[in-house]
């Protein structure tokens, strides 16, 4: 595990592989893995609650599947689209749970989730939130129609017609302003090709649309950074991080802000804390393997290095973390 305070101050050593922040061309939060979202189960008193079934839906409407938590209270929906999705789990006794979970910007999601007894009297339970159900069917059939288009195209990965995803969702905009999943997936278009000042725009009218939508506050935070706005970026990832405090793609977001400013040691708390809440995200390993390199850490740089290995042999900078643990090693 990557420990901060282990870090000493002065920066001995530069062999780093990791782009600087605001340098790579990849889109926000790119991720070697297929997206994903994991998670574990448990009781209330901490032991893992097993046969228990997790349905996926997509927020903008659908069933999308369902499947039941291991031994251990684990489970996994892989293979996902880029889309915003509702995790529903329903256990009679227990308290419902709901989570939204976007993959628009991230590659994956990791939930830990915790089933309470319900104690409240059928007679007097209230009914289940709504809200989401409620804003889905407000959309009108023909943004759906365009957003879904736009989502064909972007699932499929096909470069060479992301401005004509573009055109749909901007179709799907004009006929229904406030919908707020074609609004993110525009602001990731415009990422997408770079286009910082209408990304910075779209982020912003989902915020106007949602406020409390913490995933567009990081991809803001990217924008920002793309654009060397670094006061900015900071705010918009911490406001984003006000929200949600256990977020690992916000943390390592601010920690990649702070490894390009420089600022090592608030660089080696953020990734710290984005490795203990998600320890399988091979990025976050590799950005502290560069930062103990910085301070001449070899020992925990090729413990981390190899650790990124580990979890993304076929990587995107698995060549340079090889060249960096076979010089460690010498």
């Amino acid at each position: 595990m990557f420990k901060p305070k282990l870090l000493p101050i002065a920066i001995l050593l530069t062999l780093a592989c990791y782009p600087a922040f605001g340098q790579s061309t990849q889109p926000a939060f790119s991720s070697t893995q297929p997206l994903q979202i994991i998670g574990t189960l448990r009781y209330a008193n901490g032991s893992p609650a097993s046969e228990v079934v997790v349905r996926l839906d997509s927020l903008s409407g659908g069933f999308v599947m369902d499947i039941r938590t291991d031994s251990l209270g684990k489970f996994a929906f892989t293979h996902l689209a880029a889309k915003q999705y509702h995790v529903v789990i329903h256990h009679p006794g227990y308290r419902d749970i709901e989570r939204e979970v976007s993959l628009v910007f991230v590659g994956a999601e990791n939930l830990q989730l915790a089933l309470i007894p319900d104690r409240t009297e059928v007679g007097n339970r209230p009914p289940p939130a709504s809200s989401k159900l409620i804003l889905d069917a407000s959309v009108p059939a023909e943004a759906r129609k365009e957003f879904e288009k736009a989502d064909a195209i972007l699932a499929a990965h096909k470069k060479d017609q992301t401005v004509e995803a573009m055109v749909h969702l901007q179709k799907a905009l004009l006929v229904y302003p406030n919908f707020l999943e074609a609004q993110l997936k525009l602001g990731a278009v415009y990422m997408d090709l770079q286009q910082w000042d209408k990304a910075e725009q779209a982020l912003k009218r989902a915020l106007e649309i949602n406020p409390k939508t913490v995933n567009a506050y990081l991809a803001l935070g990217e924008v920002y950074s793309r654009e060397k706005k670094y006061s900015e970026a900071e705010k918009a990832l911490r406001d984003g991080l006000s929200i949600e405090d256990r977020s690992w793609q916000g943390h390592f977001a601010l920690a990649r802000l702070y490894y390009t400013k420089g600022d090592l040691g608030k660089a080696a708390r953020q990734v710290g804390l984005s490795i203990q809440l998600n320890e399988s995200f091979p990025d976050a390993h590799l950005l502290a393997a560069n930062i103990h390199l910085k301070v001449n850490n070899r020992q925990d740089a090729l413990e981390q290095f190899q650790e990124y290995l580990r979890l993304a042999p076929k990587g995107e900078f698995a060549a340079q973390a090889r060249q960096a643990v076979d010089k460690l090693k010498q």
